[in-house]
């Protein structure tokens, strides 16, 4: 018995040190191949990756914000159509993608401060647009109620509604979330997943996730992407994210008016719910109408209401990574930057 229980511990260690040598071998290979595509900037003890492409041309910049999980990468389809109007420039919030770990909470207001230091240090021209997919769009809310001045117009792409979100999660837990949730991070779920993560278990996961292997994904975001959030900083960020969400949610729902900001909400023929659970087509088609009458309801708090539009597009990612409806997207922020434009030539003339 003995021998058989030593035999197993050896094999248990042996598995494990392949796995550390595994994991170790690709994230050195994953540096080499997968280098950042734009600049670490630090924002005082910590870097922040950002990429921009594009020129000032004296239309305002247009700032990108991920969702969930997303990296700065995968904006590249949406980012060069902009290029050729006005600077745009994409980012990695703190853990993601390029971007340096923090600690601390990650409340929503910590995610607009990280931000509204990276634009200080990198000297970003104001008023900015602010893009937001999914998660993007709610702390785009969260930033113009405190930093209203840096803006000059939002544009959310299939945002979460943080009213229908957190009735949701009432009804599942029979009490309302808490608002300030997560008050002790994530030590015990963030050092499994570091563990985990360095035993290469995570990197594993990462090649077979079914809503990645869409073929009209650009292959090089979708590899760049696998690469960084096969790392232990990607995956505690997720995890500290997740464990603060619902304070973000109320957050949101602090946002109760736009003021005059341009704000526009982009979803496509393919939303349903943010979550993508719908179980059936009937129940896709009923969440989607439920979010269009809370994104008409968020965009009518702003005097200068661009509307709720409509476009071709396959699912919640899709929207932003596949060429067409990446374009499509990209032309309706320029028509955002136009009609900026337009109101301020009105204006000087005057």
């Amino acid at each position: 018995m003995m021998r058989v229980l030593k035999f197993i511990g050896w094999v248990i260690v042996a598995l494990m040190t392949a796995g550390v040598a595994y994991q170790q071998f690709s994230a050195a290979r994953d540096r080499a191949d997968f280098p950042p595509p734009g600049e670490l900037v630090d924002i005082g003890g910590r870097k922040l990756h950002i990429w921009c492409l594009g020129e000032e041309t004296g239309n305002p910049t247009v700032i990108l914000e991920g969702g969930f999980t997303f990296i700065a990468s995968g904006w590249e389809r949406v980012m060069k159509p902009l290029a050729a109007k006005t600077r745009v420039c994409a980012y990695d919030r703190a853990g993601y993608g390029w971007s340096d770990e923090d600690f601390g909470p990650r409340y929503g207001v910590d995610h607009v401060n990280d931000l509204k230091a990276l634009r200080e240090a990198t000297d970003m021209r104001t008023p900015f647009i602010f893009v937001g997919h999914s998660l993007g769009g709610m702390l785009g809310r969260i930033y113009y109620d405190h930093y209203p001045d840096d803006m000059a117009g939002l544009v959310m792409i299939e945002p979460a509604d943080p009213e229908i979100i957190l009735q949701e999660f009432e009804a599942e837990d029979g009490e309302p979330t808490e608002r300030r949730s997560g008050q002790k991070g994530c030590p015990v779920k963030c050092t499994l997943a570091t563990i985990v993560t360095e035993l290469g278990v995570t990197r594993l996961m990462m090649g077979n996730v079914p809503f990645l292997d869409d073929p009209g994904y650009s292959q090089a975001a979708i590899a760049a992407y696998k690469a960084r959030m096969s790392r232990s900083p990607n995956v505690r960020a997720m995890l500290r994210l997740g464990r603060y969400i619902g304070t973000i949610f109320h957050e949101t729902a602090d946002n109760k008016t736009l003021g005059d900001l341009p704000v526009m909400v982009i979803y496509g023929t393919g939303a349903g719910s943010v979550f993508g659970d719908s179980e059936t087509e009937e129940d896709r088609l009923l969440d989607l109408e439920v979010n269009k009458a809370a994104w008409g309801k968020t965009t009518a708090t702003s005097s200068r209401d661009f509307g709720v539009v409509e476009m071709d597009a396959d699912n919640h990612l899709a929207i932003i990574a596949h060429e067409d409806s990446a374009n499509a997207v990209a032309q309706e922020i320029i028509r955002l930057i136009d009609a900026i434009a337009d109101e301020q030539t009105v204006s000087a003339t005057e």
